[in-house]
């Protein structure tokens, strides 16, 4: 019988600028303790970067929303969700920066710019297979 290894975290920050970075520091250290590689939690960082733009996008100057993100750990796969409590929809700019900067380094992703949501996930490649 083959065991899983199951875990959500769940994280609530103000959705400003500031606090993108405890959202991709969690992220960088679930993903070494669930046995990524460096370079592939590197890659998860810029993505986990470029959600957070795109989560921050439209908000007005004077808002008072947060981001909840929940991290994911399945079987070795990565999954953030995340999603802005309020404010505008996220702006089509986001989100193809976000497509064209981020589809790269993760494994597939979903964006509903109009709930300002998001998924991504990221599979650590086999360390026993070879290149």
């Amino acid at each position: 019988m083959h065991e899983t290894d199951a875990s959500e975290i769940l994280l609530r920050v103000p959705a400003r600028a500031p606090y993108a970075r405890i959202v991709r520091v969690g992220a960088a250290a679930l993903a070494l303790r669930h046995g990524m590689s460096f370079g592939e939690i590197d890659d998860l960082r810029l993505a986990i970067d470029e959600a957070m733009i795109v989560l921050l996008d439209g908000l007005p100057d004077d808002h008072d929303s947060d981001i909840d993100v929940v991290f994911r750990i399945t079987d070795g796969r990565f999954e953030l969700e995340a999603t802005r409590g309020e404010g505008e929809d996220v702006g089509e700019a986001a989100v193809h920066r976000f497509d064209a900067i981020a589809s790269g380094l993760v494994d597939d992703y979903d964006i509903d710019p109009s709930h300002a949501w998001l998924r991504l996930r990221k599979t650590p490649a086999d360390p026993d297979e070879d290149d």
